[in-house]
């Protein structure tokens, strides 16, 4: 029974956990590398990606995405090591969305400090639902902190459940999925080794390169990191509407609703509404959704 665990669950306990302060870093060659993984520059000859693979192109900028991967706390690290929360076998804990706030631009060689904590924590009665929530400061020279970006990863503890805290709601609730025709789609065709390529952003779950392991876990063969459509997600409506000029994005946030092969083809349907643009991607070869979320845009510079 799922409330056989309730009595070790202490959710004060849990909500006052703060992490270490991990400091992080990147050059050029990581965001690069970030890009590549993305698809950037998959035809050479595209000169207006260059801007997120080429260090020395005049509008040079890492994908706002890559502030997901840049801080390298280790999430499962952080969640065994907080009093309250019970021990669980990895294998039960399950990634579910992702929210990325953007406040500042990304620069290389700059110091950034990131604390993480949870933020929130409810009972599924089945398992519990997680808001892990990371601060991450940019360090000036006078060692002074600006908030630069924060990330929310909603994740899913199967069989945690039945201690009976409702949560508090703290995450924003993504909309429902619009019902007239999209505004726009966005074909992003994947390649087999996309997975091996993205796991140097710094996630090297076997999950994601080892047949035997992607066998263990129910696949066929190793499936793509959801956090890298998620990064696809972001980049339709970049190239979509934005003339794949990534600085107006202000916020991405996204729920995976099914796994990814690596070399499928990823249609994306969007909508845009003012300066938010909902998203659906599913497998072409397969016809599975795989993601839905939404977009946040800052507003047009006035001219």
């Amino acid at each position: 029974m799922s409330g056989e665990s309730a009595p070790q669950v202490d959710v004060q306990k849990m909500l006052a956990f703060r992490t270490e302060e991990c400091v992080d870093t990147f050059n050029s060659r990581d965001a690069i590398i970030y890009s590549l993984s993305l698809g950037y520059s998959s035809d050479p000859m595209n000169e207006s990606d260059l801007k997120y693979t080429f260090e020395l192109n005049d509008e040079f900028k890492a994908f706002p995405t890559f502030a997901c991967v840049l801080p390298k706390i280790d999430i499962f690290k952080a969640l065994t090591s907080c009093p309250g929360l019970p021990n669980f076998n990895p294998m039960m804990l399950l990634h579910g969305e992702q929210r990325l706030e953007t406040y500042r631009p990304l620069v290389p060689d700059t110091k950034y400090v990131t604390q993480a904590r949870i933020a929130d924590v409810a009972d599924k009665v089945k398992g519990m639902l997680l808001s892990f929530e990371l601060l991450s400061y940019e360090v000036d020279e006078n060692n002074k902190k600006h908030l630069a970006f924060k990330n929310i990863m909603n994740v899913f503890i199967r069989k945690l459940g039945g201690f009976g805290f409702k949560g508090n709601n703290s995450t924003p609730v993504l909309p429902k999925k619009p019902t007239r025709q999209p505004d726009a789609t966005h074909l992003e065709k994947t390649t087999p080794n996309q997975a091996i390529l993205y796991r140097l952003n710094g996630d090297y779950n076997p999950l994601h390169i080892d047949p035997s392991m992607a066998a263990m876990g129910g696949f066929d063969k190793p499936i793509l990191h959801g956090m890298c459509f998620y990064g696809l997600m972001t980049k339709a409506v970049v190239v979509k509407f934005l003339d794949n000029d990534s600085s107006r994005v202000s916020t991405a946030q996204a729920r995976f609703t099914s796994h990814v092969f690596p070399g499928e083809t990823i249609e994306f349907q969007l909508w845009k509404d003012g300066d938010k643009v909902f998203v659906s991607g599913a497998t072409v070869e397969r016809k599975l959704e795989c993601i839905v979320g939404v977009v946040e845009l800052k507003p047009a510079a006035k001219l």
